[in-house]
């Protein structure tokens, strides 16, 4: 887990020096988002996983986590719409006509 948080951070960090430069992208910071946030909710899901049926009470704060993160990626189609920024980076095919 810590490795991933690891990652994440430092993608995040790299892309605020780029955006302080004035050179991140819209497709790069697309891609950071989706990213971390699925990496967040897989962090989420496994230290549910390794507390058991604690993991679902409220002694911990991993279901309060794991809900903001879902509401993240479902939140209105977040999560797909970076996807689609994301292709259109990569491809220059515009997917939202």
């Amino acid at each position: 887990m810590i490795t991933e948080i690891t990652k994440a951070q430092l993608l995040t960090h790299r892309l605020g020096q780029l955006r302080n430069e004035g050179k991140a992208t819209s497709g790069q910071i697309s891609m950071a988002k989706r990213n971390n946030v699925e990496i967040a909710i897989n962090i989420a899901r496994e230290a549910r996983q390794v507390l058991g049926g604690m993991g679902i009470t409220g002694e911990y704060p991993i279901m309060r986590h794991m809900m903001n993160l879902e509401s993240v990626i479902t939140y209105e189609g977040t999560h797909d719409i970076h996807l689609l920024i994301t292709g259109l980076d990569i491809t220059g095919e515009n997917a939202f006509k």
